[in-house]
């Protein structure tokens, strides 16, 4: 696709006629229906605010079954209705960017908001050594991005400076993705339809793996492949399941199956969910541990590759990443045992500490919704 052509394209939605009423959405180049823009549409269904707006989910085929409300069209991403709809709204949501709508951007004119899909511990955009020059194009530019707290504020206006993030416009509020989690983390209902649907007996510890994505290494671990006796055994001793899913671009083909105790989620179960019936999460660099924060359970940070990752893949924003971290880190699985067999980790300390580094004030609990209604509307 050259880029005259994306330009062409853009440019030229700029002499459509927008309605402020149309709002579309999008997540993850239209791969899923999950992260920000999904539960920023549904705090909007609940608000008599927006009750004359037409909502409009724009993704690939697979996610039409999801959409089970009546307030929201589903449009199938690169279609000539999504660039309808693309040059009808006067606002649009997404994760990445406008390829969550399609190849082109035709969002000119439109206002657009960057909800983003997760906490910067890794760096990201113009940050990156691997993408120094992103979103040098026109096509790129949007005008409002969010952020839960100031410290991911200021990594926001750095990386995407060149997609038009500065210190004004953008947002800071909890992640609606986030707001989720914490009305529901006392739901017992929902979260025993959701191990229900995973086929977990509502009795067991849940464990869960979720490690990030690699850019270079090759270094994946998975614990299903490893078939550790050792964390068998203290699975069995726990009355545990160890949910595992790894990043969807390093996704394996035993997804969905599950050994023994040992379940590889596929990408149909969204990650809240999961994160909603957790009681324990394992992660790495991955900033799916600063939403697991809120529902206040032991986080333990396994790097398993801490020196290759370090060197060789893109780097943190922090010095040393440890200091913004949750939860104890582990670099082997006999370590990681010992830290979850040890009732004495002291998690609330390493809570309390990643809170005070990663700037988290009372906006981390106040609404996106709610903050800039003005500006949302």
């Amino acid at each position: 696709m050259s880029i005259a052509k994306k330009n062409f394209f853009y440019k030229v939605s700029g002499l459509s006629f927008r309605s402020k009423n149309v709002f579309i959405f999008g997540a993850w180049f239209g791969k899923r229906f999950s992260d920000n823009p999904k539960y920023l549409l549904m705090q909007m269904l609940k608000s008599d605010k927006f009750k004359r707006k037409k909502f409009v989910w724009i993704g690939n085929d697979s996610l039409a079954k999801m959409i089970n409300n009546k307030r929201v069209v589903f449009i199938r991403r690169n279609s000539l209705k999504s660039i309808f709809y693309q040059l009808r709204a006067g606002k649009a949501f997404f994760t990445h960017g406008y390829q969550d709508f399609g190849d082109y951007s035709f969002l000119k004119g439109a206002i657009c908001f960057q909800l983003w899909h997760g906490f910067p511990i890794k760096k990201i955009g113009a940050d990156n050594s691997n993408t120094p020059n992103e979103g040098k194009r026109r096509y790129e530019n949007y005008q409002y991005f969010l952020a839960s707290s100031p410290v991911m504020a200021r990594r926001m206006s750095t990386a995407f400076s060149y997609y038009g993030a500065q210190k004004g416009n953008v947002l800071i509020a909890s992640m609606p993705r986030v707001d989720y989690l914490r009305e529901n983390s006392n739901n017992y209902e929902l979260k025993a339809t959701i191990k229900k649907k995973l086929g977990i007996d509502s009795g067991k510890f849940v464990i869960t793996y979720l490690p990030t994505f690699r850019d270079k290494s090759r270094q994946v671990f998975s614990f299903q492949r490893v078939n550790n006796q050792e964390v068998s055994h203290m699975l069995e001793e726990k009355n545990a399941v160890l949910l595992e899913r790894q990043h969807f671009v390093r996704r394996s083909s035993n997804n969905g199956q599950r050994v023994g105790n040992y379940l590889n989620l596929d990408e149909t179960v969204d990650t809240q969910d999961i994160l909603l019936i957790t009681d324990l999460l394992i992660s790495d660099y991955s900033s799916v541990y600063v939403d697991f924060i809120a529902l206040n359970k032991p986080i333990i940070h396994f790097l398993y590759d801490n020196d290759d990752y370090l060197k060789n893949d893109r780097g943190t924003y922090a010095i040393d990443p440890r200091r913004e971290f949750a939860g104890p880190v582990a670099y082997t699985i006999p370590e990681l045992l010992s830290i979850i067999g040890n009732k004495n980790n002291f998690f609330e300390k390493y809570r309390l500490r990643a809170n005070k580094n990663l700037e988290f004030n009372q906006n981390y609990n106040s609404r996106f919704i709610d903050l800039y209604k003005d500006i949302i509307k």
